[in-house]
């Protein structure tokens, strides 16, 4: 990944404007990025003291003038005077920041494509990127800061040379990719699938389509649209919307589909009019993740070989579907993303793939599933079974489970009370899946794996 140069400086009048503000007759200082953590901030930055239900960031701005900083958004009434910041003083800290990176989104002399699905969107963001990198000065969201708070922030820390923005577009709730939609004002949309996600807010799978169209609603319309194949229903809804909507998959339904395909574990790839494109990741889903990036890059005017070139380089981020080796275990870790399909993508991943393996799995919650997380958990731990898994570290929500009789099973609802019967009844050369939402914290397994199995040879 390339070394970007600073964000573009942004000078007080400019924040005073983008947040209708007066002018003041203060010195005119000049801010490079913004930040919320009082902790990390910068001298050069500019502070967001933002509150919600438990704190309240202005609390900590002696804390950040003394880490150097000149300036910062506070709610109107939290002012210290007796620090030496500038203040610009709002209703809302978190109005303030929406509003400053959508005026910052607005002169930006880019490109933007945003990124949005029920899974998938952090892989596809990171691949688009990559396969762009080749004919473009790249700049994407770091991880998956992809909130309402998130977002806002990577416009503001975007760097001045950059001239395409990849931006990751998260939804939890219904009107809020509206919201995100605004404030990144996107040349191209991506939607990468709908799935059975954050359902305790949409109430069912018409909800999330309904919600993540809101991108494609609210792109521009000469731009590219690109969407996955799964399910169904967004194909058709997107072509519903959009005639020239690009559907990128392996099925009958797509317009984006490769000529020749291999999926393997550890690798996938596949041709498309005599070029190769080759990625070290496994699983279809990522073979569909792919297609989506190059039909993105192809339709962008980048050439398919030279998309390739930079899909070469693409590595999982963090633990999002990442395959590990401590000692003698294979680990497809995925502990970023828990819901029933990606559940579904990772069970057939081991199923398919790994051959010969003995099947093991160390699971936890799926969350934001609503009045859907019993059934849920229920149907997953039946395809866990058919899927041939023999031990399985049933957590969370997966604990109140029945499961038949065909495997052995540990039940705990903490996470960390299955370990030492789980690690116990290990030969040390399974293939071990690890998933489950961020919030059930499964790294911790394989911090465990690697103290215990990782000096072995």
């Amino acid at each position: 990944m390339k070394t970007h140069a600073a964000p573009r400086p942004v000078s007080s009048r400019a924040i005073r404007s983008a947040l209708d503000l007066l002018a003041s007759g203060d010195a005119d200082h000049e801010y490079i990025g913004v930040s919320s953590d009082s902790r990390t901030i910068d001298p050069d930055q500019l502070f967001v003291a933002l509150k919600g239900d438990n704190f309240d960031a202005a609390d900590f701005l002696a804390d950040v003038a003394a880490r150097g900083a000149r300036g910062a958004i506070v709610e109107r009434g939290r002012e210290d005077p007796s620090l030496p910041l500038e203040y610009f003083s709002v209703p809302d800290p978190l109005d303030a920041l929406r509003a400053l990176a959508a005026d910052a989104r607005r002169t930006a002399p880019v490109d933007v494509i945003a990124v949005t699905g029920s899974s998938g969107k952090t892989t596809v963001k990171e691949m688009v990127a990559c396969a762009l990198e080749e004919t473009r000065t790249v700049y994407r969201t770091e991880g998956n800061l992809n909130s309402q708070i998130g977002l806002p922030l990577t416009i503001l820390r975007a760097p001045a040379d950059a001239d395409t923005w990849v931006l990751e577009l998260g939804a939890s709730e219904p009107g809020e990719m509206g919201v995100l939609t605004e404030i990144a004002a996107p040349d191209h949309a991506i939607i990468t699938t709908i799935g059975a996600a954050h359902l305790e807010r949409f109430g069912d799978l018409a909800g999330v389509l309904r919600e993540k169209l809101e991108l494609a609603r609210g792109s521009a319309q000469d731009g590219v649209l690109v969407v996955g194949e799964e399910p169904a229903e967004l194909a058709v809804a997107a072509r519903a919307l959009r005639e020239d909507a690009i559907v990128a998959g392996i099925g009958s339904d797509a317009n984006y589909a490769p000529d020749e395909y291999e999926v393997a574990a550890d690798r996938v790839a596949f041709s498309r009019d005599g070029t190769q494109v080759t990625l070290s990741v496994g699983g279809e889903h990522h073979l569909r993740d792919a297609l989506i990036a190059t039909a993105v890059a192809e339709a962008l005017g980048t050439p398919l070989e030279r998309a390739a070139r930079g899909l070469s380089r693409y590595q999982p981020l963090g633990l999002r579907g990442a395959i590990r080796r401590i000692g003698g275990l294979t680990v497809l870790a995925d502990c970023y993303n828990a819901n029933p399909d990606s559940f579904r993508a990772a069970i057939a991943q081991c199923r398919d793939l790994f051959p010969g393996f003995r099947r093991v799995a160390y699971v936890g919650s799926m969350l934001e599933l609503g009045d859907h997380e019993g059934s849920a958990h229920r149907e997953i731990a039946a395809e866990l079974v058919d899927g041939g898994f023999e031990l399985i570290a049933a957590t969370g929500a997966f604990s109140e489970v029945i499961f038949d009789g065909r495997c052995t099973v540990i039940s705990e609802l903490e996470p960390a009370d299955a370990w030492e019967r789980f690690a116990d009844n290990l030969e040390g050369n399974e293939l071990i899946l690890v998933k489950a939402s961020r919030g059930a914290r499964l790294e911790r397994v394989l911090e465990r794996l690697e103290s215990r199995f990782g000096d072995q040879a």
